[in-house]
Order: C-alpha cells, then structure tokens, then sequence
C-alpha cells in the first residue's frame, strides 16, 4: 500500500534528496502541474489509479505533509504514446514527447526498471491547492481560542460563549464528538486559519462543518477545506454523498460549498446557529467518486 499522511495517500517525487527537494520546489514556486508514474507500480500495490478530485499528501524528504495536491485528470497510455501536451505540463525541462521519453526512460531504467514502447504509464495532471488540513495538536489551543472570540465564528457555530481557553482546551483533546476534526493551515506561511470536521455519517452521507478564523478569510480556505473533506470521505467504506447544512443567511459558508461544487438541494428541515438565534438550515449535497 501507498503510505498515507493526514488521512490521504501520499505522492513522492523523484529520488529522495536533490531530486525530490528541486521537483517540489519547481510545483510550489514553478508551473509543474503533472507527473507520471509506472502502472505495475499501482498494481504491485495493489492500489488503484488516482480518481479525478482526489486529494494526495505531497510529501518531503522528511516525509513531511509539504502541500496538498488535487488531481484534475488522469490517462494510462503506452509509454511511446505520452503526447507533447504532457511532457509541457510536467515541466521538468521536457520540450515535447520524444524529450519526455529520453529522461524518463533514463530516470526509470536507472532505478532497475525495464521499459519498453508498451510500458503502460499514468499520466496524472493536478492542481496546488492553497491549504492543506492536519490533526489538531496543543500548540492549537491559544490561537484557536483567539478566533472563537470572532463575532463571525461565534454567530454561526455552536462554540461555547463566552469561549475560554479551556474550552479550546477540550476541543483539542478530543471532547468535541466530532467524527473527526482537523485544522486548515495555509500552505505558504504554514499558519493555522481555521478548523474543518466531518460531524457524522449516517446511511452513507458525510455530514461536514467548517470555520474560518479573521486571518484566514477571502484565502479560499474554507473551499479548499471541503474539497479535502470530499477526497477524505470518497475513500471511507459505505460513504456515498457529502453534505453542509448552512444557515439561509450564511452568504460566505454558501459560497464556500459552491465554490467546492456542492449543490443545494433544499430546506434541511431544522434549524442552524444564527447569533442569538437561529435560521432555517439550507443542505448542500455533493455526490462521491466511486474508488
């Protein structure tokens, strides 16, 4: 099996050292917005080809959760057959197929594999996303108690209020009921920005929830927390479908849902967390990738 980093399969790149620390700088800094891997790797592993939509933990040499990608499309072609098209998005100093065919064979043969025109390869595109979430820790506890002091966090969560640091406290230690919490923390400056949850599952539909604190707004922080989420949950046994349940005047928690590719289906029929009081629940459903 492909190890697995904060609930995702892991993408390494290249050889451990130079290599890997000059690939990842030429995605996180360059325009490398492909890579191809071996099929009989996938197969030894027994794992299947990457969906379209999946998240993948981009790790280091210190296998280290870098950045997380997400795939946007993937092809298995016969080695001669990999077109110029990919060769540019790989952007490793490959000008076309032929120059795609002369390194890899060379990168590949150099590791003990045999390759051949026939060699079946996966050709895999992905996007950088702006975020990347992770287990809570300790450390958690001051700056999220800072940002359930935001009137915006408070308005639209059930958080505690006033919300102490002991509250945080017991959050980061597991008391929330949550199926699971995570933090979203920015890819560039490594700072928290918010939490995201899945609250339960019931009869195959992951129910989500997400906050964003002030610092971290207007980043895409919350979209790109549910598209995780979405990936997280396709693997999960029985899971078949993704919903938010959000406040009809919640415009920015909507907006992150839509931006994510949910859909709102209806009224919720219960009521969500408005301030002092509380606002007819809008549902957002998104259907999952089979794996």
């Amino acid at each position: 099996m492909f190890p697995r980093v904060d609930d995702l399969r892991t993408i390494e790149f290249g050889t451990p050292g130079e290599s890997r620390s000059k690939l990842i700088d030429f995605i996180l800094n360059g325009n490398k917005r492909a890579t191809a891997g071996l099929l009989r790797d996938y197969e030894k592993e027994g794992e299947p080809v990457e969906f379209v939509g999946e998240c993948l933990a981009m790790v280091d040499n210190s296998g280290h959760h870098a950045a997380t990608l997400r795939v946007t499309r993937t092809e298995i072609t016969r080695f001669i057959d990999v077109p110029d098209e990919f060769a540019i998005a790989e952007a490793e100093g490959d000008l076309n197929a032929a120059d795609f065919r002369a390194s890899h064979f060379a990168y590949w043969t150099g590791t003990g594999e045999q390759i051949d025109d026939d060699t079946l390869v996966v050709q895999l595109y992905f996007e950088l996303l702006s975020h990347r979430l992770r287990t809570l820790q300790m450390n958690d506890i001051d700056w999220i108690t800072e940002a359930c002091q935001d009137p915006e966090v408070v308005r639209w969560t059930v958080a505690p209020r006033p919300y102490t640091i002991e509250n945080a406290r017991s959050f980061v230690s597991g008391s929330s009921g949550e199926y699971f919490v995570r933090v979203i923390e920015n890819t560039r400056s490594n700072r928290p920005v918010g939490v995201a949850s899945i609250h339960n599952i019931d009869g195959g539909v992951a129910t989500v929830g997400y906050w964003v604190a002030p610092w971290g707004r207007r980043q895409g922080a919350a979209s790109t927390a549910i598209k995780i989420l979405t990936s997280i949950a396709a693997r999960l046994d029985g899971v078949h479908s993704l919903r938010a349940e959000i406040a009809e005047p919640n415009r920015a928690s909507r907006s992150a849902a839509e931006r994510a590719d949910l859909q709102m289906v209806g009224l919720a029929g219960k009521k969500c967390p408005d301030g002092e009081s509380e606002s007819p629940a809008l549902v957002y459903e998104l259907g999952l990738p089979l794996t």
